[in-house]
């Protein structure tokens, strides 16, 4: 493999469209891409085997394999290599069938430039690492829950052989080893639950790849991912490892985002969650409606101009003669900072979750709850999920209160 440039096996038999593609690589200054052909399945695939490739661009139609089963062949011999289908064919149901069988995209001949090849190859590289990386997340899980397994067998035994002698303490074993065995049985159903939540996230995203970079599509699945791991960093710090205590893992996501954004000092974060404490089925769609809101106002309620606009405001207000009419937001201060507000509250069975900003605020043409953005759709998503209700204010800002009841579990 070449560190300098992304490796591209193409397996194409038209060699009209073998000349296009290569060009269309060339056009790219960066990333830089060394494209490799062949025009047989078979000895693609052994090409791969053998010298390896950072993606495979795959024709569907191929003198020696035909049809869907050509990327069925390819998706069996090697893995591990991303592949983005090329196809003369605009079948929506071929396309539909190659991404739910893990295709990284499905491209259609004639209706690709340089750039969308490009971003395509790059998405496709991504993703495919993160999928691998989940896979090796769940399975080094899988063989703690095998390890752990095999620890509670052989304490079984010891237990049994200690139950002839302790006849007496046959109740409160019994009752210790079902305990056990039912958070192991919790624990895998969490870890499941939450690897799927991840899984449908990234595809999410995915629909979103034509309106946005695929580096922005990395953040925010990261981000999505860091919040639910929050959840499992906070249970592992509880003494009851099903009950969260929200308030602190606000400030630790919210910190989190902050960094990851590099948020300018201008912009200041006000936390206020006393006393809230959570189960994690209620906890992990919380923190990622949570995370949404509070990434939406980093990311577009304070632009430069905002700052800007606000001392030439500020400077008219208190160079005018006629001062008692300067708003105390604009007095007595050296700097012009945005504010980013999170409270949590419960009254009467009924959770309270607001998020508000004192920034630019909505366009008036935009309805949150038909958004087009997979991060608004999220959060309605969310909140249909809680059985809850959401509201939307623009006064001086943006504020978003969701509002739910108390689980009964």
């Amino acid at each position: 493999m070449d560190a300098k440039y992304i490796n591209v096996l193409l397996i194409e038999d038209n060699l009209t469209d073998t000349a296009l593609i290569r060009e269309m690589l060339k056009e790219v200054r960066k990333p830089r891409f060394k494209l490799h052909n062949t025009r047989r399945l078979e000895d693609g695939l052994n090409y791969i085997e053998k010298n390896g490739a950072d993606v495979l661009l795959l024709d569907l139609n191929l003198p020696d394999s035909f049809g869907f089963d050509t990327f069925l062949k390819a998706k069996e011999r090697v893995p591990q290599s991303p592949i983005v289908i090329l196809s003369a064919f605009d079948d929506e149901d071929v396309a539909i069938n190659a991404v739910k069988g893990e295709a990284q995209d499905y491209l259609i001949k004639g209706k690709v430039d340089s750039s969308l090849l490009s971003r395509s190859i790059s998405y496709a590289i991504e993703r495919k690492a993160i999928e691998g990386e989940l896979i090796r997340h769940r399975d080094h899980l899988e063989e703690l829950v095998q390890e752990r397994t095999i620890e509670l067998r052989e304490a079984n035994k010891k237990l049994k052989n200690e139950i002839e002698e302790r006849k007496l303490a046959e109740e409160e074993i019994k009752a210790s080893l079902d305990e056990k065995n039912i958070l192991l049985e919790e624990i895998h159903h969490r870890v499941e639950n939450n690897l799927q939540t991840i899984s449908n996230l990234m595809g999410l995203e995915y629909t979103q790849l034509n309106d946005k970079e695929p580096i922005e599509i990395y953040q925010e699945s990261q981000n999505r991912v860091k919040t639910i791991a929050l959840i499992h960093e906070t249970l592992s710090r509880s003494e009851d490892f099903a009950i969260i205590d929200f308030n602190k893992y606000a400030y630790d996501l919210i910190n989190y985002l902050f960094k990851s954004y590099a948020v300018d000092k201008n912009i200041n974060a006000n936390i206020n969650i006393d006393g809230i404490l959570l189960d994690i089925d209620t906890a992990v769609p919380c923190g990622l409606i949570l995370n949404e809101l509070v990434t939406n106002s980093i990311k577009h309620a304070f632009p430069s101009s905002y700052f800007e606009d606000r001392k030439l405001l500020k400077s008219r207000f208190t160079s005018s003669s006629n001062r008692e009419f300067v708003n105390d937001q604009f007095t007595g201060q050296n700097d012009i900072t945005g504010e980013i507000n999170v409270i949590f509250t419960l009254d009467d069975g009924n959770f309270t979750l607001k998020v508000r900003d004192n920034g630019i605020g909505l366009p008036d043409n935009i309805d949150f709850r038909y958004a087009e953005t997979s991060g608004m759709q999220l959060v309605n998503a969310l909140v249909r999920q809680l059985d809850g209700l959401i509201d939307l204010e623009k006064d001086n800002g943006c504020e978003f209160k969701i509002i739910f009841r108390e689980s009964s579990v």
